[in-house]
């Protein structure tokens, strides 16, 4: 009788979740679907997608072979074995992988509202907060555009419920080891491991979350025992990485001085934060521009400075005067990219896809200033919808770059270099997966692995 009614008890939680949230989810699916669900109907544009098939192709004659495999650009064996579903289900079909691209993107979206709603009990702040990551501001839709891309989007994915798992079962279970949030929690990034950034990124907000809301928390230890958990799971990742992993260069050289590299790293925390707000860089779709765009590129320094000390101060008051889950989203920001400050430069390592995590922040930020100056003017019926121009400008923007890069991914896609690429993945895919040919080893030869 007990086990029924604690069955009953279940279903019933269940139901009120689905009923709650299952409409906001449909919602941003929807959204994604509807305002993106154009990329899908372009075809494979960059190198590394035809190296990551190739590389798909060996793999799938021998699956067991990912655990001993860092790959042409995945490198974790987890992701690696999704791919290979997706690989098996697609084969060289462009629309399958940017379908499943902009599904992990909306699934992300809705765990961010889902996140933001638990640390702030506020429904509004979190939908107009998902909304805006759903349509990439701060992020700009590059990572929905390759299959390269869809590491991020999935490790975001995995560490975002991780995240929620975690703090749902401090709210609810006082970090309790025998939790089924903790266990799942923690089998979802044993599973995810082996990326240095990302796993960085975690721990730090994890920490995060444990300083800022210690009086919510009751007082408990910041470093409680579910937390020395997954820093010791984190430790044996690291391990694993030096040992094993891709070893990604940094811009230390013999000469350069601790305090140098320190410098340089924060200045490029910076220059990510700016191409978060200014999204313009030198680029050749900046170059094939109009005069509007160059006219306002060419202001990008006073620009930059206005960004910066902007930043500065926001991060500062925020800090001082925010609520406590204002300044966890704050220092996310800032945890999130830090793992990526330390990357050797190169043509294009101020890299966009970098900033998709750490533009949950920004996102938030515009929703609850936005809201929170609506609120003030809520006497006034029309003045009141004045402060939400800004995140608008932000969406039409985001919108915008993503469609253009998209153009230029369909006109790459039809250039010769391009073409001969397709032309060798097909030849090799079609072989026997347990063949190799000198050909194919000119699709993965010189691929960069992310992780």
């Amino acid at each position: 009788m007990a086990t029924d009614t604690h069955v009953m008890t279940r279903l019933r939680e269940i139901w009120r979740i689905l009923k709650d949230h299952g409409p906001i989810a449909v919602l941003l699916v929807g959204l994604v679907y509807v305002v993106f669900g154009r990329l899908w109907t372009g075809d494979f544009w960059h190198p590394t997608d035809f190296a990551i098939l190739a590389d798909a192709h060996r793999l799938s004659a021998d699956p067991l072979g990912m655990f001993r495999h860092i790959g042409a650009w995945f490198s974790q064996p987890l992701l690696q074995l999704a791919f290979l579903l997706e690989y098996r289900a697609f084969g060289m079909d462009y629309t399958g992988y940017v379908a499943v691209n902009l599904a992990l993107h909306a699934l992300c979206a809705f765990l961010i509202y889902m996140l933001v709603n638990m640390l702030f009990h506020n429904e509004k702040l979190a939908l107009l907060a998902a909304i805006l990551f759903a349509l990439n501001v701060g992020s700009y839709g590059r990572n929905l555009q390759t299959l390269a891309g869809q590491e991020s989007l999935l490790l975001a994915l995995l560490h975002l419920l991780v995240l929620y798992l975690f703090i749902r079962n401090d709210f609810r279970h006082n970090g309790a080891l025998r939790s089924r949030y903790f266990l799942l929690g923690l089998v979802i990034y044993s599973l995810t491991g082996l990326t240095r950034a990302s796993t960085l990124s975690l721990l730090g907000c994890l920490v995060a979350y444990k300083a800022f809301f210690y009086q919510r928390r009751e007082r408990r230890p910041i470093f409680s025992n579910d937390l020395l958990i997954f820093l010791v799971v984190g430790l044996v990742f690291q391990f694993g990485q030096n040992q094993w992993g891709h070893q990604t260069p940094t811009m230390l050289t013999e000469v350069d001085r601790p305090l140098v590299y320190t410098w340089r790293s924060v200045v490029n925390v910076f220059r990510y934060l700016n191409l978060m707000v200014f999204p313009l860089k030198e680029s050749v779709m900046l170059q094939e521009s109009g005069a509007l765009v160059q006219a306002i590129f060419s202001l990008r320094l006073p620009v930059y400075i206005l960004v910066t000390l902007g930043v500065i101060s926001l991060s500062f008051f925020g800090f001082v005067f925010g609520s406590r889950p204002l300044r966890f989203f704050i220092a996310w920001t800032y945890i999130t990219l830090i793992p990526f400050s330390t990357s050797a430069p190169g043509s294009d390592w101020l890299n966009v896809t970098h900033l998709y995590l750490a533009s949950l922040g920004f996102c938030l930020i515009l929703a609850a200033g936005s809201l929170g100056c609506s609120n003030l003017l809520a006497a006034h019926r029309w003045k009141r919808l004045v402060p939400f121009v800004v995140p608008v400008v932000f969406v039409a923007t985001a919108i915008t770059l993503t469609y253009r890069l998209d153009d230029r991914n369909r006109a790459a896609s039809q250039s010769p270099e391009i073409q001969e690429l397709r032309r060798l993945t097909s030849e090799e895919l079609q072989r026997p997966r347990a063949t190799r040919d000198p050909l194919a080893r000119r699709l993965t030869a010189g691929s960069i692995p992310q992780g």
